[in-house]
């Protein structure tokens, strides 16, 4: 094996990284999109019976950013990346103080939403699931035991 052959598979081997590092994000992405988009629309409509957890709340205000890094994974491997580089170098430091941002105002905003919005209108039910840290919320105590049961059966 030569010097060349070496280096093209360094090559090769960064673009499947690449690839396989944007496979994961957009999966990430669109996932976090359904589960917000879940969370808004039970919100939205009042529903009597979901499942909440106050982490989608981070991670949904920070979709923006997640596509932009997945922008930024994909111009790594096209060729005409020494033009777009410096760009997107330069937005990083905005990207970055956005990321920050959201974050602090959407701690704040699953406080709220967690004590406020769900404290007086629903009904916390009992959780013993080991995966998922949120947690199921109804509108009367009853529909938590009827869940339950419907869900045991």
């Amino acid at each position: 094996m030569g010097v060349i052959d070496i280096m093209n598979l360094i090559k090769v081997k960064g673009f499947f990284l690449v690839f396989f590092l944007g496979a994961c994000l957009t999966g990430a992405m669109i996932f976090i999109y359904i589960e917000g988009m879940l969370v808004i629309h039970n919100f939205i409509n009042k529903s009597d019976y979901f499942l909440y957890d106050w982490k989608i709340i981070p991670l949904f205000l920070n979709l923006p950013a997640m596509l932009f890094f997945d922008i930024f994974l994909v111009l790594l491997v096209l060729p005409g990346r020494k033009r777009t580089q410096p760009f997107m170098e330069r937005l990083m430091i905005p990207v970055a103080a956005y990321m920050i941002l959201c974050f602090f105002i959407s701690i704040i905003l699953s406080f709220i939403i967690s004590f406020c919005l769900l404290g007086s209108d629903y009904y916390k039910c009992d959780s013993t699931s080991i995966v998922s840290s949120g947690s199921n919320y109804a509108k009367s105590k009853e529909m938590c035991i009827q869940m339950k049961n419907a869900n045991q059966g």
